[in-house]
């Protein structure tokens, strides 16, 4: 709640230091004494848009300071997060927010004195206190879902569990959504290249490429090219055992020749004629042995002239698919699984497609069941709210919480939430983010606070003459209900009411006095008597006569103080 707030230099207000206690408290004053000042001032504090002309004329700069009691926030409360988020402490310490206009323009926000951006110490303000028709929630359509949400656990608390439940299946629909477009993506790649990859398997399966094959053909070309080197000489020999002077011819002819004249067995003539042969039948060897050479020569190069062409088209399908001829092998068998992937690749997609489908029905489910119980809340809010309005003197006024379902999941449910109002008979609902301002819709939204004071988070709400044009009954209706307000959350209230003033529990007095030739706005709390003398004035106009008195302390013991 808000403790104190520090106001120097800013328009009428040379220096002024404030204290506020829980409850209601209520500022009063005659028009013009200064109290939209405060209100300025207070808003400025909070991080909106102030300039130069708040300044008090002649000093260089002004400086708002607003302090706030953080005990008893909820550790759940969005403040405290965004606190530790900023690096704050948000358990230990109140929390200071500052603001400082300077002359030239220039304009800092402090936040426990550390320097922060003017947006920052806006979203700050924006979770602790609410102004009326300014920082006011009611009329952030984002927010609606959250503000009938808390209103709904007080009445249906298994929505908290449908809640935890809802974000989890909300998070595994949109992992199964990502991992199919992802999937998706690939095949669609996959189809892309399909052309290449059937028409390279296509080629290879005709081709047939072997591991490192390229390497395998080039020794095999060296180790044959070595016989081109020997085959003349080869042919020369074969021709020269072939000729008309054949060494076997002769050599048989010597033979038999020594065998005829060694009639007497002379040793020597044998053993010549055993050499011959010999000789006959190493010649014949030779000659065979030259003749497989010859043969596997002629082999040879046919079988070169194969190894040729065989690397002409291993080398001729990488030129191809720009590949290395010694990938080919491995490239044919990725080919050959990417294609099979493409052939099973609808069936391949539909498993995703089917695990999507199933965590979008578990989504679908819990979603309903939240919504469900948001249209009997809804039902419920409506309800209360109307009971607020007669006294309030709105009896043909209408509010209605709009609940519809979206299509597109989302983690907080498939509903789109919207509160309209309708101020008078026979007029049309509207978005109460933008019904015109007035005392009608002030009045109306004062009831919705009332009603949703036990399940919001702001702590506290200041009103800006909330009951201007009313007066009677349904000036004392509105100041009743400020009062219940504040047994919630601390309740600030601008107002010419006296009837609305009866019921603040802390009565602060504006006033404006002549200070060195210059107009000065000062604040005071009152006391018991100079409240009912405050009052009377309210009831008389300038001059206080006694019956206005009696009725300024009928209106104190009426309200209960």
């Amino acid at each position: 709640m808000l403790t104190g707030l520090s106001i120097h230099d800013v328009v009428l207000i040379d220096s002024l230091e404030l204290q506020f206690e829980k409850g209601f408290s209520a500022f009063t004053g005659e028009t013009g004494a200064g109290k939209s000042i405060l209100l300025d001032s207070l808003s400025l504090a909070l991080g909106m848009r102030g300039d130069t002309s708040l300044i008090r004329q002649g000093a260089e700069q002004a400086v708002v300071t607003a302090e706030f009691d953080l005990e008893g926030l909820e550790s759940a409360h969005p403040l405290r997060s965004l606190l530790q988020e900023q690096g704050f402490d948000s358990e230990h310490t109140p929390l200071i927010l500052r603001r400082v206009l300077h002359q030239g323009n220039k304009s800092r926000a402090l936040v426990n004195d550390h320097p922060v951006s003017i947006s920052l110490l806006r979203e700050i303000g924006q979770l602790i206190l609410e102004i009326h028709g300014q920082f006011d929630h009611l009329m952030n359509v984002s927010l609606h879902h959250k503000i009938l949400d808390s209103f709904a656990v007080s009445y249906y608390p298994e929505l908290e569990e449908f809640f935890v439940l809802l974000v989890g299946a909300y998070e595994a629909w949109k992992k199964a959504e990502q991992e199919l477009n992802h999937q998706r993506t690939l095949h669609e790649e996959a189809l892309k290249q399909q052309f290449h990859y059937r028409q390279l398997l296509e080629d290879l399966d005709q081709l047939v490429p072997l591991e490192n094959e390229e390497e395998l053909l080039l020794q095999e070309r060296q180790d044959i090219s070595h016989y081109g080197k020997i085959s003349e000489t080869v042919q020369e020999a074969l021709n020269a055992l072939r000729s008309p002077t054949d060494i076997q011819t002769t050599l048989y002819t010597i033979q038999k020749s020594l065998e005829r004249v060694n009639v007497i067995d002379m040793k020597a003539l044998t053993e010549a004629s055993a050499a011959l042969d010999r000789a006959n039948i190493e010649i014949q060897e030779a000659y065979e042995l030259l003749r497989a050479l010859y043969d596997l020569n002629q082999e040879s190069t046919e079988k070169l002239h194969q190894i040729e062409e065989r690397l002409h088209s291993v080398r001729a399908i990488a030129r191809k698919y720009g590949l290395q001829p010694l990938m080919l092998y491995h490239s044919h068998q990725e080919a050959r699984e990417k294609v099979n992937a493409l052939e099973d690749g609808d069936g391949y997609i539909l498993r995703y497609q089917r695990e999507l489908d199933e965590r979008l029905r578990e989504y679908q489910d819990l979603a309903e069941k939240v919504f469900t119980i948001r249209s009997k809340a809804a039902q419920k809010l409506e309800e209360m709210v109307m009971r607020e309005l007669p006294d309030l003197k709105l009896p043909h006024a209408l509010f209605k919480v709009e609940i519809t379902k979206q299509e597109q999941p989302s983690l907080s449910g498939s509903s789109h939430i919207e509160f309209f109002i309708a101020s008078n008979k026979g007029q049309e609902l509207a978005p109460l983010a933008k019904a015109a301002s007035g005392g009608e819709m002030a009045r109306l939204m004062l009831a919705l606070k009332v009603v949703l004071a036990h399940h919001g988070y702001i702590s506290t709400i200041v009103f800006d003459e909330i009951d201007t044009g009313v007066g009677g009954a349904v000036a004392a209706a509105i100041g009743q209900r400020l009062s219940r307000l504040s047994e919630t959350v601390q309740v600030l209230s601008i107002t010419h009411s006296p009837q609305v003033a009866a019921y603040a529990k802390n009565h602060f007095h504006v006033s404006k006095y002549e200070k060195n030739h210059k107009t000065v706005t000062t604040v005071k709390i009152l006391n018991s008597d100079e409240r009912q003398e405050e009052l009377a004035r309210m009831l008389s106009g300038e001059i206080v006569t006694e019956k206005a008195r009696a009725a300024a302390e009928q209106l104190l013991r009426d309200a209960g103080v």
